[in-house]
This record gives structure tokens, sequence and C-alpha cells, in this order.
């Protein structure tokens, strides 16, 4: 069998379980508010989930390595209550700025994230099932994503049902 394409799937913003390098993760009251409003608690254990800010050059690397021929983007809702989100578009380094994946893993302990700031919806989203429905910022924010990423959006998930981009 062939395969015909390979759908990444990402959250509209980053979790992690476990230790490790997390360069954009929110160790204040908007990554708790991420966590409770996200369910990101872990399905066995109920331990609570590391989160943080969407990172471009994480998942430009992943789709890289990967062959992501397309995108799907879920829990977008819970960015729905932000004024303002974060999107990390790159690290500094030793001084110096870059937009890619440190080469080394152990850099990801000493890289600061890089950040563009976007305007939040502050709407609801949640249940929206086509993308002309999205607020006008919800859908920057996802073009945003998906120019900066360099893969295409298929799929945007609200809630439990899906919005797709026709």
């Amino acid at each position: 069998m062939r395969l015909g394409g390979v759908i990444g799937v990402t959250k509209a913003y980053v979790t992690r379980v476990g230790g490790g390098p997390f360069p954009t993760e929110a160790l204040d009251a908007a990554g708790e508010d991420l966590r409770r409003i996200g369910n990101e608690f872990g399905a066995v254990t109920g331990r609570p989930r590391r989160c943080g800010w969407f990172d471009v050059p994480l998942l430009r690397y992943t789709s890289m390595i990967n062959g992501f021929a397309s995108l799907a983007v879920t829990k977008l809702d819970v960015l729905d209550h932000l004024e303002t989100i974060p999107v990390c578009v790159g690290y500094r380094l030793g001084g110096q700025e870059v937009s890619e994946m440190p080469a080394r893993r152990t850099a990801g302990w000493r890289s600061n994230p890089v950040y563009q700031t976007l305007p939040g919806w502050h709407s609801l989203t949640a249940g929206m099932t086509r993308y002309e429905e999205l607020p006008q910022r919800a859908r920057d924010y996802l073009e945003f994503l998906e120019a900066s990423v360099g893969v295409e959006m298929g799929c945007i998930s609200t809630g439990p049902n899906a919005t797709r981009r026709l």
C-alpha cells in the first residue's frame, strides 16, 4: 500500500507530558487557563499536561521530517477567551535570533522564544462547522500559522465538530 499524503494534527497551542525542554511553556495563569479550558489532563494518570503557546519552528520542523501535505488544527475554541495570543516565531539562542529548531536537543533548554503577538477574537467558536463562520481574527490567526509553517490547513476543530475550509 502506498500513502497518498500525510496529514499533520496539531492543537492551536502546544502541550507536553513529562520533563524536557518546552521553550513556549506558559508558567503563569494563562498556562493554567489553557490546561483548564482545554481539559489538558492525562487520560490514564490524570496528571496535568504542560501547556504553552504555538511554536512555529517546532511544527515547521515536524512537517519537514514527516512530509505533511496538510494540517488539522484542533482545540481552536480553547483560545476564544484571549485578548492577545503569543505565537513563537523563532528562538533567541546564545545571543542570536534563529527561526529554525536548534540542531542539538540540549539547545532547547537554553533557548528563549521570540514571540509575535496576534490579536485574539474574544468570541465563541465552539461548535462552528464552517470556516466562514469563524470570527475574522480567528481566521487571521489560522492563516498566520498556515503561512508561517508553510503547510495548508485542511481541517480546523472547534470542539467536538470539525470546521472544514472549502
